[in-house]
């Protein structure tokens, strides 16, 4: 599923706004009035502007913004006068992720490599051999580093972002082979530019609990407990984050 623009027509047919004059007070208090409709602050914002009183949802904690009838996220649009335009893509240098969703507590977190995918918080897994020496302690090794060809990355069939072993092109479960759709100083998407989501797991041989990282590929479902986020890029100025990811 990719991310969606939503034209702000269609958002008013959908919340059934009220034409009357003055505005009925709605039996729930927690309520907001925007023009001529009620709204709930933790769903939509209220864009005041040249669309007049323009409702736009909260996606992923963050309230969209408005763009002459149409709502966006700056992670991936911007609004050029009254034009909605894609942000430019990044096509070189290295960068690191983070998750955003103010609602959530791991919001702010790094994406880190361990067990071959991609997960929101904890510590990359990271190797080194002790023959190479003193070189190992010159890598962060508990930063994950992705671009310019430093990691194969891949999405397998349930939309895990997953990479290959190091020195080896292997894929399990391939359903597209690249990385995803990368924004400068914007977002992080799925290979066909789809929203991202987490999802808590145990991973095999643990005990707890961690937040592993999909794609909403076209027709894979996702259960319940998994959660909407952006990630965010952030360009890196060091060529190499650990000797190779496990």
């Amino acid at each position: 599923m990719k991310s969606t623009v939503y034209p702000l027509t269609i958002l008013a047919g959908l919340l059934a706004s009220t034409k009357a004059n003055p505005l009925p007070v709605p039996v729930d208090t927690s309520l907001k009035e925007c023009g001529n409709q009620w709204y709930s602050p933790s769903s939509y914002t209220c864009r005041v502007g040249a669309d007049s009183n323009a409702l736009c949802p909260v996606v992923n904690g963050e309230a969209m913004e408005d763009c002459n009838g149409a709502c966006y996220t700056p992670y991936r649009y911007n609004c050029s006068g009254t034009t909605l335009v894609e942000n430019p893509r990044k096509t070189s240098g290295t960068f690191t992720l983070t998750a955003s969703n103010p609602d959530q507590p791991f919001d702010g977190e790094p994406i880190q490599a361990a067990g071959m995918h991609f997960w929101v918080g904890g510590h990359a897994a990271t190797y080194c051999p002790s023959n190479v020496g003193s070189i190992c302690t010159s890598f962060p090794n508990d930063t994950t580093l992705i671009g310019n060809g430093y990691m194969s990355i891949y999405w397998q069939k349930d939309g895990s972002m997953a990479f290959t072993q190091a020195h080896s092109s292997q894929q399990y479960n391939l359903s597209y082979y690249g990385g995803g759709i990368t924004y400068e100083g914007g977002g992080y998407f799925g290979p066909n530019g789809e929203d991202l989501i987490t999802c808590p797991v145990t991973p095999e041989g643990s005990n707890t609990t961690a937040w592993k990282l999909f794609a909403r590929l076209s027709g894979v479902g996702f259960p319940s407990s998994c959660v909407g986020l952006y990630v965010v890029v952030h360009d890196q100025n060091i060529t190499a984050g650990a000797w190779q990811y496990t």
